[in-house]
């Protein structure tokens, strides 16, 4: 541009900077004599017409038979008897499809036209595909440098140039595409599962299920240990998906030990889970509690997903090191990201059998709390003095460990208003139960 301005030759520039005037410097780049310095956003979609942008009407219609329809007609034909529109490059592309979109904006619909590149031996596909050759031999034979070089075969060299170079970023897509498809499959298992949380009208039997899995897992590991009391293992870990206090934990190793197989201490556990989630159940309602189901199911799916999406990227910025161990990068990413989501399927499952216990309903001020305290219903559970497990009140959901005793919890003034405002209770609803 700084040659055009010394030259006295007047331009316009066409780049993503001067976005307010494009449709006007298009409209007049086929008029004659008219120069236009453009990127490689004059490319594809941009339609020059010779002898500028012919009259239109207000509906789109050509102005024909009119004084402006025949000027702009006189001014068309000239551009055309001159040759039409020339375009000048001053650079091969990467990719041979650029180029032939900028010589396509010449030659359009039956139109006169005429495409000419210029390559230096600087530039940098030049440089990186034979450009050191060329230049040894224009210094062999002592050829100006200000001497240019039109043989077929220098157009050849920087086609074969740029097929490589295609040819190394199609390769680049791919590796890229085939990393990405591990992660898009995981993320499809994982998107059912949660449509399925988010559609089924009731969770209950999966919930279940996944409790009776999570207490089968506890009682198995246990069970391989030698060390130690082993009912008093599997107590402490049991307690941890159903909250007991420390006389219920004593009651529960004692009835343990009168199971001798397995299978009966699975049977055991999973009566007593399943009889405190129906107690839940009847207390809370059935409405309520498939609000529990599913919030638990969606919330551990979700931060387990994003812990998961966060450590899959960090394995796959190191991944490329297992290279310089004769390994396949590839392969092995797809190996590591395979045990690492059947790990997360596995602790979404766990972490959903022992969060779903410890869910408690927030209460309004204005309802009585009721208290109730959860028993089993055969006597083997009786026996094992259950504790109360969680208090029953219609209200929002919020998740937290359940207090172990009574179970009161009384509301602050300071916290946050059983409403859902996000206000301090004190601040919304307190003066009215105080009035």
């Amino acid at each position: 541009m700084l040659l055009l301005k010394r030259r006295g030759i007047k331009h316009e520039v066409l780049n993503a900077k001067n976005h307010e005037r494009e449709a006007e410097i298009i409209a007049k780049a086929g008029e004659k004599g008219s120069v236009t310095v453009a990127t490689n956003m004059a490319g594809r979609g941009v339609d020059i017409v010779l002898g500028g942008d012919a009259p239109k009407n207000e509906d789109g219609s050509d102005m024909r038979g009119t004084s402006e329809w025949e000027k702009w007609e006189k001014k068309h034909k000239e551009v055309v008897e001159s040759g039409g529109l020339f375009v000048i490059g001053t650079e091969r592309h990467e990719s041979r499809r650029i180029d032939n979109q900028l010589r396509g904006r010449s030659g359009r619909q039956g139109d006169p036209g005429e495409s000419r590149f210029f390559v230096s031996l600087d530039d940098e596909i030049m440089r990186l595909f034979g450009g050191d050759k060329i230049s040894g031999i224009m210094t062999r034979f002592n050829m100006p440098e200000d001497v240019p070089l039109e043989h077929p075969l220098v157009s050849k060299a920087i086609e074969q140039a740029q097929s490589k170079v295609e040819g190394f970023n199609f390769d680049i897509r791919k590796n890229l595409v085939e990393y990405d498809d591990v992660l898009n499959k995981q993320r499809e298992i994982i998107y059912k599962r949660r449509r399925s949380v988010l559609e089924e009208k009731s969770l209950r039997e999966e919930m279940l299920s996944k409790i009776r899995e999570a207490i089968t897992a506890v009682i198995s590991v246990n069970s391989i240990e030698a060390e130690g009391d082993t009912n008093q293992r599997i107590a402490d870990e049991f307690v941890t998906i159903i909250p007991f206090n420390d006389e219920s934990k004593k009651q529960l190793v004692k009835q343990l030990s009168g199971q001798k197989t397995s299978e009966g201490k699975i049977e055991f556990l999973s009566g007593i889970a399943e009889s405190i989630y129906k107690k839940r159940e009847e207390d809370l309602g059935e409405e309520i509690m498939r609000q529990i189901d599913r919030f638990v199911m969606l919330s551990v799916i979700d931060t387990f997903w994003t812990d998961h999406l966060d450590a899959i990227d960090n394995l796959r910025q190191g991944i490329g090191l297992r290279g310089y161990g004769q390994k396949d990068p590839l392969v092995e990413y797809k190996n590591e990201a395979f045990g690492m989501f059947e790990k997360l399927i596995a602790a979404i499952d766990d972490d959903i059998a022992h969060k779903v216990f410890k869910i408690q309903v927030a209460q309004s001020p204005h309802e009585h709390t009721h208290e109730h305290e959860h028993a089993a219903g055969s006597e083997e559970i009786k026996e094992a003095s259950v504790s109360e497990i969680s208090s029953a009140s219609v209200g929002p959901v919020s998740s937290g460990d359940l207090p172990s005793g009574n179970g009161k919890k009384k509301l602050g003034r300071n916290d946050p208003c059983w409403c859902g405002s996000g206000k301090k209770w004190k601040k919304c609803h307190y003066p009215e139960v105080s009035a």
